[in-house]
């Protein structure tokens, strides 16, 4: 194999490879969003949050485990949440949909509460995602 055939090979190789790697849809900017939520103190398992942009696009959503924490989810591959301010909705007793794969694809949130007997609200109701990490932690008061 000759010098030219050696560049022109090497070339194809490095363009497939750039093309093979750079195919996936470019995601928006996304800051990593873990906490806590706890009513009187104490962790709360199995609530299901959702990170609703007010600017518009796809909400991330976070399930508590049973020490109450969470970690939001973009997709199911992307941790996360869109950088910018979000509304938090919340249900108990897990999550109303389930985590689309892609950015592309249509996500359906929920957009209801658990009755609380109108005593009860999750704060903050408000937050705002940075790039980076952010560490949201919720709440249950008296409302």
């Amino acid at each position: 194999m000759n010098g030219l055939s050696r560049l022109l090979t090497g070339t194809a190789t490095l363009a497939a490879l750039t093309f093979i790697t750079g195919c996936g849809p470019e995601l928006p900017p996304i800051g990593e969003v873990t906490g806590l939520v706890t009513q009187d103190g104490k962790p709360v398992e199995g609530v299901a949050l959702e990170f609703v942009p007010t600017e518009g696009g796809r909400p991330s959503m976070a399930v508590t485990d049973s020490e109450g924490r969470y970690s939001a989810m973009f997709t199911a591959d992307t941790d996360g949440a869109l950088v910018g301010k979000h509304s938090i909705r919340y249900e108990i007793n897990g999550p109303a949909a389930p985590m689309p794969a892609s950015p592309d694809a249509e996500f359906i949130p929920t957009s209801k509460k658990p009755d609380m007997g109108g005593k009860t609200k999750i704060e903050p109701s408000e937050v705002e995602v940075v790039d980076g990490s952010n560490e949201i932690n919720f709440e249950f008061v008296a409302g």
